[in-house]
């Protein structure tokens, strides 16, 4: 009797024990049916690399590694002598082509009034060959007088004809407008302006700001080094904007869309939650953008469940006591329950409306 007891007050248990875990055991596997997960994501930014635009030595450098710099303050200094001098030169050089200017509109003004000259000197030449030649005909005047004129003539022409040409020669090296307003648009001018405007812009690159809030890291400037365009001298890690890049199963990725909600765990946070959504998914396998990509139709092949990079972009501001680094581990699961998003679309693009290939951003 008191073994049927214990077995009935067992099977007790055993229900009670089944009915207790079935609810647990629906809610995981719902979660199960409606999440994909991952391992094998990692905290993500759009690193930048502080680069010098000009080549010069460097004066001052005003960060080191780990600093935390905000947008607009001066990192790196160059010598700006050099830049200064050109920029000097730049600005003679203008007002010498200013000048060259002038010295044209002088030499229309000279050549116009030549020509004036020469036209009275020809009209009197006409009334002189006028006169001489009916005086010539009644046999008043000899020969030689009426030659005389004739030359004085010949020679009131080609002067007219020369000072016709010397103006030609002085409009066309001013070029075909000659209004007061627009006196210095010209090709000579405006080159020496844009020699200005770069001589400036290359004294503005002596001195390098930061573009965004960020942490300074792998700085390799230092004072006295010379430095050329485009040489990396530090890179800026931006404390905002982090994101995740989470490498899924190509199996997985059956039902996952962009807007979809995702949860990351970070490992250096165990338990603590970040809340995100999924911002795009790569067009293409890791694999298939690596430096040697694979060659499948040559020699043996062995099939491999590809993985694909998918962005997750994490929602509202990251507490301070919970700042994540990039490269750091993180798990990843995605709500994959509503699958009405879009494939081929990222959520930052939808929201800044970046317009289709072909079609300028007006900002």
């Amino acid at each position: 009797m008191k073994l049927f007891s214990f077995r009935r007050l067992l099977l007790a248990a055993l229900l009670i024990a089944i009915a207790g875990s079935a609810l647990p055991g629906y809610r995981f596997l719902h979660y199960y049916m409606e999440h994909v997960w991952t391992d094998d994501a990692y905290v993500d930014a759009s690193v930048m690399m502080i680069a010098a635009r000009i080549q010069g030595t460097v004066y001052r450098v005003y960060v080191d590694d780990n600093y935390l710099v905000n947008a607009g303050e001066l990192l790196v200094e160059l010598d700006p002598r050099d830049t200064e001098a050109a920029l000097a030169a730049a600005q003679a050089a203008l007002e010498n082509a200013r000048q060259t200017v002038d010295q044209q509109f002088a030499a229309v003004a000279s050549a116009e009034s030549a020509l004036r000259l020469f036209e009275s000197q020809l009209h009197q030449a006409q009334l002189d060959y006028a006169r001489a030649k009916a005086l010539h005909q009644a046999n008043v005047v000899s020969h030689d007088y009426y030659d005389h004129i004739l030359t004085a003539l010949k020679v009131a022409q080609a002067n007219q004809a020369l000072g016709k040409q010397e103006l030609e020669r002085a409009r066309a090296a001013l070029g075909l407008s000659l209004n007061d307003h627009e006196r210095y648009a010209r090709p000579i001018v405006r080159q020496a302006e844009a020699a200005v405007t770069a001589a400036k812009l290359n004294l503005s690159y002596t001195k390098i700001y930061a573009p965004l809030d960020g942490v300074v890291t792998h700085k390799t400037v230092q004072v006295g080094n010379r430095v050329q365009p485009g040489e990396p001298m530090m890179t800026l890690v931006p404390t905002h904007n982090l994101y995740i890049t989470a490498n899924f199963k190509e199996t997985q990725l059956t039902d996952v869309r962009v807007g979809q909600e995702a949860e990351v765990e970070a490992d250096i946070y165990p338990g603590y939650v970040y809340h995100g959504h999924v911002d795009s998914i790569a067009l293409g396998t890791g694999q298939a953008f690596a430096l040697l990509p694979p060659e499948n139709a040559t020699g043996n092949w062995v099939k491999v469940v590809q993985r694909v990079p998918v962005k997750i972009l994490l929602d509202g501001p990251i507490p301070h006591d919970r700042q994540l680094r990039v490269g750091l581990s993180v798990e990843a699961s995605i709500d994959i329950s509503d699958t009405h998003g879009p494939l081929l679309t990222s959520t930052l693009q939808q929201r800044h409306h970046v317009p289709p290939p072909g079609k300028a951003i007006i900002n």
